[in-house]
């Protein structure tokens, strides 16, 4: 919305003096006298207003690592986290050998479910209490009333994750029945997805400090013994509730580069895979599958490649 707004309301919504706006007004050539009462067009505003949001998120990609705080997951830190870390070209998705069939329908039907937080398996993921509703110190009435409208939110919010690794023997043991599933290998889209934040503690954030960064918080924020699963997360906010097909997300089918079959997956479900993969995607042809192995003389899992 374009606003006009007299100059000592700008500083004053801004946190900024009357000298480093001058500063800020020159390095942008733009000519404003600097008096409180002079009046600031819509245009201004927001010209100025996005220069001030630039310079905020690049403090996050000082290379000084340690004057940097990463105890809570704002969108500054999972910024600076990306750009730290060597992107991965492709990511990778774990399942199940359900017995309803809903891993091979998302298969066949080209689509990645985002799943409600309510059926992790980790009861401090997305926890409410990682943020504060209190205000001045103190929590009242109208605070437990945000904190069920931001609760209420969360139901709205659909979560895909993926990692890095695709020989995980804990995660193949987790995620995929004890090895009996398989896992998928998808081309990332570049800046598709942040990293899940690993923090010792159980830092909050405040609420109304900002509550775009108490969402990134909630969300990406696990703590620091599940690093091994390096995730990546892909998030949404337009769920509907009450429409399981909201949660189903279309891919690409040029995005699928790989399968990867459990140590333990059986020949019928290996056999099933490879026919939805031929009746279903165009690029049959270039998708590779593989069969993991365990290794003789010591704790690890080998792919090899069978097509």
């Amino acid at each position: 919305m374009i606003r006009n707004l007299r100059l000592n309301k700008f500083l004053r919504e801004h946190n900024i003096s009357l000298n480093r706006f001058g500063e800020i007004a020159n390095y942008l050539n733009l000519k404003i006298e600097l008096r409180p009462t002079t009046k600031l067009d819509g245009d201004t505003v927001a010209f100025i207003e996005s220069y001030l949001k630039l310079i905020d998120s690049e403090k996050y990609l000082l290379d000084n690592k340690n004057s940097f705080d990463y105890s809570r997951s704002t969108e500054g830190v999972l910024l600076r986290l990306r750009k730290q870390k060597v992107q991965p070209q492709t990511i990778f998705k774990y399942y199940s050998n359900d017995e309803k069939g809903l891993n091979l329908d998302a298969l066949k039907n080209k689509y990645l479910y985002y799943s409600s937080f309510k059926s992790f398996n980790d009861p401090f993921d997305c926890n409410i209490n990682l943020v504060s509703f209190k205000k001045n110190g103190k929590f009242k009435k109208t605070n437990k009333k945000k904190k069920e409208l931001f609760k209420n939110r969360l139901d709205n919010i659909g979560i895909c994750c993926f990692t890095t690794k695709k020989d995980s023997i804990l995660m193949w043991s987790h995620y995929s029945n004890s090895h009996k599933g398989y896992c998928l290998e998808f081309i990332k889209k570049e800046e598709e997805l942040y990293p899940v934040n690993y923090i010792k503690d159980f830092n909050k954030t405040n609420y109304y400090d900002n509550v775009k960064d108490s969402e990134f918080h909630l969300t990406y924020s696990k703590s620091e013994e599940w690093s091994y699963e390096n995730e990546y997360r892909s998030i949404v906010d337009n769920i509907d509730p009450t429409n399981p097909s909201s949660r189903k997300r279309k891919y690409s089918p040029n995005r699928l580069k790989s399968v990867y079959f459990g140590v333990n997956t059986s020949d019928k479900l290996k056999i099933k895979i490879i026919e939805i993969l031929r009746e279903n995607y165009i690029n049959f042809k270039e998708i590779e599958l593989y069969e993991n192995h365990l290794m003789e003389n010591s704790f690890g899992i080998e792919s090899v490649k069978i097509n």
